[in-house]
């Protein structure tokens, strides 16, 4: 049995969301007209950020649900974007994809959503997600209460963590795909001394926020041809190889560690293990994948 969590006490607070006039101003413009579009969402926190978009013909003139994509170590958002544009015909959603450039946010601000020692947590990059949200709700745009969640590889690791760090984030449904390495669901003790982003240890999770994550609909998918140990981008520090020696194995590590900390907890968890076959690290085959999961019924 692996330890309990034993990390900060506090509960998690609300990041600091847009008042409804100004996430309204923020949001005009956005989704204005059927097709691709690009926007520049200035976010009260880290100013302006590029936001590639997709309106199907159906929500040319009407609010739709609203998915957010992440995108990977590449960058490219229009790209993630574009991969969704089938499925959001098909489904009527409204599509985001925002941009964290490599200028301004590095892998510890990108995929790690600066949580490492950020005790502010209206400084988390995971908050950008909420407030877009909040802007595409307020000028009309984006219907329902919550939004989808869809992260390819460095993306399903910003994904994840915010699924475990951030459980009042409101999406209805996420997709975390072919992350790198994981955050377990464990202390650092119980993770080979590894603190966070490999464990949550040293974040202000404990086993109530834990509870709380577990009961979000989540799907880790993998593909089961992502199996090279010598991809090129694939994170080799001693943390991720503690977890295994390609992507594929170490998702199965991650869910298996999910399993284990929801029967501690005395809990079925919601989150669930998909298995792409024949697929390797390819971010368009994984959203193919992921479009029931996330926008099916």
């Amino acid at each position: 049995m692996r330890a309990a969590l034993r990390l900060a006490p506090a509960l998690f607070g609300l990041v600091a969301w847009l008042g409804p006039s100004a996430a309204a101003a923020q949001g005009q413009g956005l989704f204005a007209a059927a097709g691709r579009g690009e926007w520049t969402f200035d976010d009260p926190v880290w100013q302006a950020i590029q936001v590639e978009t997709y309106t199907p013909e159906a929500c040319a003139a009407r609010p739709c649900p609203l998915l957010i994509v992440i995108h990977g170590n590449g960058r490219d958002a229009a790209r993630s974007r574009d991969d969704w544009v089938a499925a959001a015909e098909r489904h009527g959603v409204l599509v985001a994809a925002p941009r964290f450039d490599k200028a301004r946010f590095s892998g510890r601000l990108f995929q790690q959503g600066n949580a490492r020692g950020e005790p502010d947590r209206t400084k988390w990059t995971f908050g950008i997600v909420e407030r877009l949200f909040d802007a595409a709700r307020a000028a009309g745009r984006a219907e329902g209460a919550g939004y989808r969640l869809f992260g390819h590889s460095a993306g399903g690791q910003f994904v994840h963590r915010m699924a475990l760090l951030m459980p009042q984030a409101r999406f209805s449904k996420a997709v975390a795909a072919n992350a790198g390495y994981y955050t377990l669901p464990l202390d650092a003790a119980a993770a080979g001394g590894f603190a966070y982003p490999y464990s949550l240890g040293g974040t202000p999770a404990t086993d109530a926020t834990l509870r709380a994550a577990l009961g979000k609909h989540v799907t880790v998918m993998l593909g089961d041809r992502d199996i090279n140990p010598a991809h090129r981008e694939l994170n080799r520090s001693p943390g991720a190889e503690e977890q295994g020696a390609t992507r594929f194995a170490r998702g199965r590590r991650f869910m298996a560690d999910i399993r284990a900390a929801a029967a501690r907890l005395g809990l079925t968890p919601e989150w669930r293990e998909v298995v792409v076959p024949g697929v390797a690290h390819q971010q368009k085959r994984m959203a193919r994948a992921a479009a029931p999961e996330l926008l099916g019924p």
